[in-house]
């Protein structure tokens, strides 16, 4: 009884049609996953420095993801680098235009990145709703605040987000960092929107297999490129193989790691590691999911910090980095030799 129900209930939302018969991909696709996928998370982005975005294109890794935005119950987006002026109000780009520049410019010239996501990152536990709580409403045709339009239609106030990102910041995937609502369905039917705009969706998760499998089985084949699993504060405990058994994907998953610097100190607090130990960690990975074909940094405000706060110094055994240029080099070299 229990799988025609379900086959009923998705027929009529319509995500059932979404993942049987929606269209490919076409031409003038977004860009992939690089095939040595190297991933910085770029907090301390917004609006950022000429020198950061330099150092980014010069620093090897392949993959930037905008981090982290928050969609508020007026249907505004905030940067979490500025939780006082929206970058979207009312469907359109209001915020710092020259924070558009230095995004574009990733993928300009001389540089290693050839794919540029962004982060919605929802609420912790004991925090006030927030994106995840309100993507979970409105992607249902129900009450709303005034100004807010629900559903995931054209008019719709998550499509007028998701639409600027792809069309005025220019990404080529949105990254659902979900750690306290859990609806499975409200993504599938965001995923299902995010690919009609011709994006890609990614997955950030830490804990709860079940969830994230019911997201990759109920979207359409294609959409959902690259899992990035969160080794490290919460999933401490995380190493990718498990993960690949339990979803049963052949979307890469890619180990994200913590680097020394985060949390404003040069030491291990919530599981960050140094060059060196992020290295131990990939070889390791490797042996238990050969398949594994890159890794992560979160991010690139702790690269910041670490140079800032001279922890090479203070700290030797985090690592020898005395520049941003020698850190993003030597954490790199850790992920890679970890391949």
């Amino acid at each position: 009884m229990k799988l025609p129900l379900l086959t009923f209930t998705l027929l009529v939302s319509g995500i059932f049609s979404n993942v049987c018969f929606a269209r490919p991909f076409a031409a003038g696709d977004p860009a992939s996953p690089a095939a040595t996928n190297l991933t910085m998370f770029g907090r301390d982005t917004y609006p950022g420095e000429d020198s950061t975005y330099e150092h980014l294109k010069q620093s090897g890794f392949t993959t930037v993801i905008l981090s982290s935005f928050y969609i508020r119950s007026n249907g505004d987006l905030y940067s979490g680098d500025d939780s006082k002026n929206p970058i979207i109000h009312d469907g359109k780009y209001v915020g710092d235009p020259e924070w558009l520049k230095r995004v574009a410019s990733l993928k300009q010239g001389k540089t290693s990145i050839t794919r540029i996501e962004i982060l919605f990152e929802g609420r912790w536990y004991n925090q006030p709703p927030n994106t995840y709580d309100y993507i979970r409403t409105w992607a249902n045709d129900s009450t709303a605040p005034a100004g807010v339009v629900t559903g995931t239609g054209a008019n719709s106030t998550l499509y007028k987000i998701c639409k600027v990102l792809k069309d005025a910041v220019g990404v080529d995937a949105i990254c659902i960092d979900d750690e306290s609502v859990y609806d499975a369905i409200s993504i599938i039917r965001l995923g299902s929107m995010i690919g009609k705009l011709n994006m890609h969706m990614t997955l950030c998760p830490y804990t709860k297999f079940s969830y994230w499998k019911g997201i990759l089985d109920g979207s359409k084949k294609g959409l959902i490129d690259a899992i990035y699993v969160q080794c490290y504060d919460g999933g401490a405990r995380n190493t990718p193989g498990p993960w690949k058994t339990h979803l049963a994907t052949n979307v890469p998953i890619y180990p994200i790691f913590l680097c020394r610097g985060a949390f404003s100190t040069c030491a291990t607090d919530h599981n960050s590691k140094s060059p060196d130990e992020i290295k131990a960690e990939m070889i390791r990975f490797k042996k238990e999911y050969p398949g594994m074909t890159g890794a992560g940094i979160w991010q690139m405000a702790d690269v910041n910090k670490y140079v800032k706060m001279d922890c090479a110094t203070q700290m030797p055994e985090s690592g020898k980095a005395t520049t941003v240029t020698d850190f993003l080099a030597d954490l790199k070299k850790s992920l890679t030799e970890g391949l």
